[in-house]
C-alpha cells in the first residue's frame, strides 16, 4: 500500500492547464468540461507555479486536457525549472511528441518524467478508445522519440474499460516489449463521457478481477505497476503483496498530489481519518474490510446497475475481511 506523503516537497503540484484535447476518448472525464471552462491563461498558471514554490513544492506535473497542444507549454516548463522545481513531469497522449523536434524541446526545457496515455496494444483497440485516426501510431512514435533521452522516466497510463480489459496482459507484455518498466492501470471513473457511456464501457467486477489478477505472471518484469481507484477486494493477496505493485485509492489520491486549476473537490478526509471519493460509496461489507479507511468504496453508478453481490463475494474470496 502507498505511504502517506505529508511534506509538500514530497507531493506533486498538479497543474491542470485546461480541458482542450486533440483526442476524443470515449471514456474521458475531462474533455466534456471543455464546453463550460476556458483553458487557463499563461499568467494564471505562472502565478500558481510561484505559489507552489513558496508553499514548498518541488515536484510539478502539467496535465489537462492535452498540455502539448498549448502554444505556451515549452515556456511553462522552462519557467517551472527556473522557479526551482526539481521534478518536472507531463501527462500526455503523446501525439505531439511524434514530432522529434518538439520532443527534444520538451526535454531541453526541463521535463524529466512523462506519463503517456495508451489504451491498447495495437492500433485497433487504442484508436477505437481515442476515436482518433492514427493516434496509436503517433503515440508510439512519441514514446520512441523520448526514449532517446535515458534520463527521462517513461510511464504508461491505461484506463480499463470493456474495450480493452480482456487484453490487459497483452497490454502489459507490449509495454515491456517497448522497454518501459512503469505501468499505471486506472479504473473507469463514471464521470464525463465515461458516465454517459458507463453501462456500455464498464466491466463486471468478476471479469475485471480476473483480468487484473492475470497480470501476476508478468508483474515482476516491471519496476512498478500502480493500480488507481480499484476496490482492493478485486485483488488476490499475491497481487497486493507483490513488491512490484502499489495501490492508489482515495487516501493515496488525497496525499500524493495537490491539484491546482479548476479546484475540483473529489477526495475528502473526514475527522475520523476516513477517506471519501464523491463518485463512490461504502456498502455494508466495507465496514468489515481491512482497507475500509483508505479504499473509498465502490462506484455509485456500478452499484446502481449491478448491486452488491459481486463485491461481497470478492471480499470473501480475496480474504479482505477482518478476523
Amino acid at each position: 500500500m502507498p505511504q502517506s506523503l505529508n511534506k509538500p516537497s514530497d507531493q506533486v503540484f498538479l497543474a491542470m492547464l485546461g480541458f482542450s484535447c486533440n483526442n476524443n476518448c470515449i471514456m474521458c472525464t475531462t474533455k466534456p468540461k471543455e464546453k463550460n471552462y476556458k483553458d487557463r491563461t499563461t499568467q494564471e498558471i505562472l502565478d500558481d507555479l510561484q505559489k507552489g514554490i513558496k508553499q514548498g513544492f518541488r515536484r510539478v506535473e502539467f496535465t489537462g486536457g492535452e498540455p502539448t497542444i498549448r502554444k505556451d507549454i515549452l515556456d511553462l516548463i522552462k519557467s517551472a525549472k527556473d522557479l526551482g522545481y526539481k521534478d518536472i513531469a507531463l501527462s500526455t497522449n503523446g501525439r505531439m511528441l511524434s514530432y522529434n523536434d518538439f520532443a527534444e524541446e520538451l526535454i531541453k526545457n526541463g521535463v524529466r518524467r512523462i506519463n503517456f496515455s495508451l489504451y491498447g496494444h495495437n492500433a485497433k483497440i487504442h484508436n477505437a478508445v481515442t476515436r482518433t485516426p492514427n493516434a496509436f501510431e503517433q503515440t508510439i512514435q512519441g514514446i520512441k522519440n523520448i526514449q532517446k533521452f535515458p534520463e527521462v522516466i517513461i510511464i504508461v497510463n491505461t484506463v480499463i474499460s470493456k474495450l480493452n480489459y480482456s487484453h490487459l496482459t497483452d497490454m502489459g507484455k507490449f509495454i515491456l516489449s517497448l522497454k518501459i518498466k512503469f505501468f499505471n492501470i486506472l479504473d473507469l471513473i463514471p464521470d464525463g463521457y465515461a458516465k454517459d457511456f458507463y453501462e456500455t464501457l464498464v466491466v463486471r467486477m468478476n471479469d475485471l478481477s480476473d483480468a487484473l489478477n492475470n497480470l501476476e505472471s508478468i508483474l515482476n518484469k516491471f519496476d512498478l505497476v500502480t493500480f488507481f481507484d480499484f476496490p482492493l477486494c478485486l485483488f488476490k493477496s499475491e497481487i497486493k503483496d507483490n513488491l512490484h505493485t502499489t495501490f492508489i485509492t482515495a487516501e493515496g489520491r488525497k496525499n500524493i498530489a495537490k491539484q491546482i486549476g479548476y479546484k475540483p473537490v473529489r477526495f475528502k478526509k473526514k475527522e475520523d481519518d476516513i477517506y471519501t471519493d464523491i463518485h463512490k460509496e461504502r456498502i455494508g461489507i466495507c465496514v468489515k474490510c481491512k482497507f475500509y479507511k483508505e479504499c473509498g468504496g465502490i462506484w455509485k453508478d456500478y452499484l446502481d446497475l449491478y448491486g452488491q453481490e459481486e463485491i461481497m463475494a470478492l471480499s470473501q474470496k480475496h480474504q479482505c475481511l477482518k478476523e
